[in-house]
């Protein structure tokens, strides 16, 4: 934004400024006889107890069009003038026409010595009428576009976590520092050291995220790796400027480099994006043509209007140019989380039927085994020649027993998995005995206690067998660590509780604990500590907790070992 840089230091560096011509020169004088061609390097330490501001017009130029004289001073010390002036909050408007003085002055005299306040723009008949006016207005609605876009986007880097976010956010908040502080010393006769410094930062920082957001939303790194070195070599000197600033208290880098390179650098780092084939990077390309193009008309005082108004008018509206292209960028983020998660919720599914598969082959280890005790039987049996039929009801009765037993558990873990499609009122301590027994045979494999305590149940309006799965989830995984770890005595406690209308199922083992290191990754996507897990379970759970029980899935470590919480 150093669009704002450049009206500030033309104003700081000379006591007038005239695109249209209007001024010939202006000249000085400290005892109200003898003057001098007014300079800012003369006066700008030195301090006066009176000074007069002498004004040559070019008379052929005020008979063309109308014209007013913007003059910012210290109005309480002026003792004469010889022109008839409008004084506003801020600042004495002269009409200027045929019958205005060739040469203008005006008398100042302080009480105790100052430095010389005055400064003076020729603005157009239509700034006078149509923006002067409303100024408050355009200063708020820059501002408050400004605001909006680095507010909101910051929130969006929260959600998403994307850096092109928070940079753009980030770079949106230093130009509205820099307008801001723009707009004040706009209404003073000259700026203050450090209100000079200060501005020159808020831009400089305004420019290096500027650089950062480039990188980041073009993906240089990937697409045009040799380009990179551009960005951090512009990195770098803006650093440095700011340093420079802090020694000499103004910018030396922008002092000799032309402004828009700092634009025309991230430009045609979109224009090679597109032509490689990034078409996300139109739009933004567009954007930053977009404030060259006006940095550029300004510093060839191609625009008719003040500086202060143009930037007021610019800064918004490439405030709104990236923040519609953004709208873009995050749509295309969600779609591709939005695949991720489909991905993970297949891949989820995998292994939700690969531990269905094993829990019934486990469940019918025992039934098989004994299904073919009867068959050796019913064999030895027949070959003694002792098959009666009492006996042969008797091993036929066994046998249904067995394949009733086989065929319920199918319907049990049928049920478990099916998905549903409406909630339904269930209480907590059935949906975890249903995953209790859902794991029953594999904790016994492993000589693995759970134990249940219900201290006080809740009945919810949700989906069962959704709540069932992730305390399964849950149950799965303490059995692997205690497996893993050999624990002695391996022990699983699930504790069901309620209050403060909400309820508490707490599943905990005696594996002792989970590494300090891990415990904030444990929900991320892909994260696991196992040598053959796929890292998505504990991920779906809270997803499930979140999404579709507006809860909360958590985890601490305790004395003996981890646990894990279901808020709902």
């Amino acid at each position: 934004m150093k669009i704002v840089f450049i009206f500030f230091i033309f104003y700081s560096l000379s006591f007038a400024s005239d695109k249209f011509g209007i001024i010939d020169k202006v000249y000085i004088s400290e005892d109200f006889k003898t003057y001098k061609l007014a300079k800012y390097k003369d006066y700008k330490n030195k301090k006066v107890e009176q000074f007069s501001i002498k004004v040559e017009l070019n008379k052929n130029k005020i008979s063309e069009k109308t014209y007013y004289l913007s003059i910012v001073s210290d109005y309480d010390n002026l003792i004469s003038t010889n022109i008839k002036y409008i004084k506003n909050p801020h600042q004495m408007l002269i009409k200027l026409d045929e019958k205005t003085p060739d040469n203008l002055f005006f008398f100042y005299k302080y009480e105790n010595p100052k430095r010389a306040g005055f400064r003076l723009k020729a603005i157009s008949e239509f700034e006078y009428k149509y923006l002067l006016p409303i100024e408050g207005i355009i200063y708020g609605l820059a501002y408050g576009i400004i605001f909006c876009a680095a507010l909101y986007y910051f929130i969006i880097y929260l959600s998403m976590k994307k850096r092109c976010f928070l940079f753009y956010s980030t770079m949106q908040l230093f130009v509205l520092l820099s307008l801001f502080g723009f707009m004040l010393v706009s209404f003073k006769p000259y700026p203050s050291v450090f209100a000079q410094t200060v501005i020159d930062i808020f831009e400089n920082l305004s420019f290096i995220f500027t650089g950062l957001f480039a990188k980041e939303i073009l993906n240089i790194k990937k697409t045009y790796p040799s380009a990179l070195f551009i960005i951090k070599l512009f990195l770098f000197i803006n650093f440095i400027d700011i340093g420079i600033i802090l020694v000499l208290n103004y910018s030396l880098l922008y002092e000799y480099m032309p402004f828009y390179i700092s634009f025309l650098i991230p430009t045609l780092l979109g224009v090679i994006s597109i032509l490689k084939g990034d078409k996300k990077a139109i739009v933004y390309t567009l954007g930053w043509a977009f404030m060259l193009s006006f940095i550029f008309m300004a510093e060839k005082n191609l625009i008719s209007i003040s500086g202060i108004y143009t930037i007021h008018f610019v800064a918004p509206m490439e405030s709104l140019i990236f923040s519609f292209a953004l709208a873009f960028t995050l749509k295309s983020f969600v779609q591709e989380k939005n695949e991720k998660e489909k991905l993970l919720i297949h891949k989820n599914k995998l292994a939700s039927m690969g531990e269905m598969i094993n829990n019934i082959a486990h469940q019918w280890r025992q039934p098989l085994m004994h299904l073919s005790f009867i068959n050796m039987n019913l064999q030895m049996a027949s070959y003694d020649e002792k098959l009666s039929k009492e006996y042969l009801a008797e091993k036929i009765e066994e046998s249904n027993k067995q394949l009733e037993f086989m065929s319920s558990t199918i319907d049990s873990f049928r049920d478990f998995y099916k998905p549903q499609k409406e909630k339904e009122n269930f209480f907590l301590s059935n949906a975890v005995n249903q995953a209790v027994e859902i794991m029953s045979v594999l904790l016994n494999k492993e000589n693995i206690e759970i134990e249940v305590e219900v201290k006080k149940d809740k009945e919810i309006c949700a989906y069962a067998n959704e709540y069932s799965q992730v305390v399964l989830n849950l149950i799965t995984n303490a059995k692997d660590v205690l497996v893993q770890r050999k624990i002695e005595k391996p022990k699983i406690k699930i504790t069901i509780d309620s209050y403060s209308n909400k309820s508490f199922t707490t599943v905990c083992d005696n594996a002792g604990g989970i590494n300090k290191a891990h415990i904030e990754k444990i929900f991320e996507p892909y994260f696991t500590t196992k040598e053959s897990g796929s890292g998505i379970g504990l991920y779906m759970s809270k997803t499930i907790i979140n999404s579709h029980f507006k809860g909360e899935l958590k985890v601490e470590n305790k004395k003996e070992g981890a646990c894990f919480t279901i808020e709902v």
